[in-house]
C-alpha cells in the first residue's frame, strides 16, 4: 500500500487479491461504504450488460442510470432512467447523489475533464465516486491503447474475438483517464478531496483476446506483478474517490 497527496487529494494505492466475481466484487465494496438509503447514480447504466449490482440495489433508496444509448430505457433495476450524456444530465442533478458508480466505462469517455467535473457536479460533499476499469499501463490496456490511436482496434477486436456478444455491446474505446497519475489528477482539479486505488490482475480476462501459444505469458506477468506488489502493471483498477 502506497499514500500520497497530490494537489491536495489524497492518494492510496493497494494491490489485491483479483476477485472471483469481478463486478461481484465492486458490488460488494460500494454497498460496504455507502449510507443506508442512499441516492445512487449509475453513469453509463446501459442494460448492465457487465453484470449486476444486487447489493448496492437494496442499499440504495433511489438508483438512478444516466446514459447516451436508449439501452438503458430497458434497464429494470432503476428507479429513474435518463438517456443522456453525463455532462448533459449534472446541470440539472447538482448535489443530488450520495454516490455514483461507473462499470466499464471509464475506458470510453473522450473528454475526461469534462466527465469527471460533471461525476463531481452530482454528487452531496461527502458524496462517492467508484469506478470499475482497465489499467492503461497493463499489457491488454497498452495494445488497446494503441490500436485505438491507429485506428484499428475495431479490425483488430473482430480478429481476436469471434463471440457474437462483441456486437451488441462493444463501444469504441479512447483510454484517455485510465492510470492511476491521470485519474489522480483529474480527480483533483474537479475537487475531490481523496481517492483509493484498489489494483489486481487477473489472466483469465485477457487470454480470450491472446492467441493461445500466448496464455502463458498472461499468468507469467500477473505472477511477476503480484510477486513485486506493482500496482502500475495490474490488469485491472477500481477506486473510490470522496468529494
Amino acid at each position: 500500500m502506497s499514500l500520497s497527496t497530490r494537489a491536495g487529494l489524497a492518494v492510496t494505492v493497494k494491490v489485491v487479491p483479483p476477485p472471483r466475481r469481478v463486478v461481484g466484487a465492486f458490488d460488494r465494496w460500494i454497498a460496504s461504504t455507502i449510507p443506508a438509503s442512499s441516492t445512487v447514480l449509475n453513469i453509463g447504466a446501459g442494460r448492465n450488460v457487465s453484470g449486476q449490482l444486487p447489493r448496492t440495489r437494496r442499499r440504495a433508496s433511489r438508483l438512478v442510470g444516466v446514459d447516451p444509448s436508449s439501452r438503458v430505457l430497458q434497464n429494470v433495476s432503476l428507479d429513474e432512467r435518463h438517456q443522456s450524456t453525463l455532462e448533459q444530465f449534472a446541470p440539472y442533478h447538482r448535489e443530488e447523489f450520495d454516490a455514483a458508480f461507473s462499470v466499464f466505462v471509464l475506458e470510453h469517455v473522450t473528454e475526461p475533464r469534462a466527465f469527471t467535473a460533471a461525476c463531481a457536479a452530482t454528487l452531496r460533499p461527502d458524496g462517492a465516486l467508484f469506478a470499475l476499469t482497465v489499467n492503461k499501463w497493463h499489457y491488454f490496456g497498452m495494445s488497446t491503447w494503441a490500436a485505438t490511436r491507429l485506428g484499428v482496434s475495431e479490425w483488430l477486436l473482430h480478429r481476436v474475438r469471434t463471440d457474437a456478444a462483441i456486437d451488441h455491446h462493444h463501444y469504441p474505446t479512447a483510454y484517455r483517464m485510465n492510470s492511476i497519475g491521470v485519474l489522480a489528477r483529474l480527480l483533483a482539479e474537479a475537487g475531490f478531496t481523496s481517492v483509493e486505488f484498489r489494483m489486481w490482475d487477473f489472466p483469465e480476462l485477457y487470454t480470450p483476446y491472446l492467441p493461445a501459444r500466448a496464455h502463458g505469458f498472461a499468468s507469467a506477468w500477473s505472477a511477476v506483478a503480484y510477486r513485486l506488489s506493482w500496482p502500475g502493471v495490474m490488469g485491472h483498477l477500481t477506486l473510490r474517490a470522496v468529494r
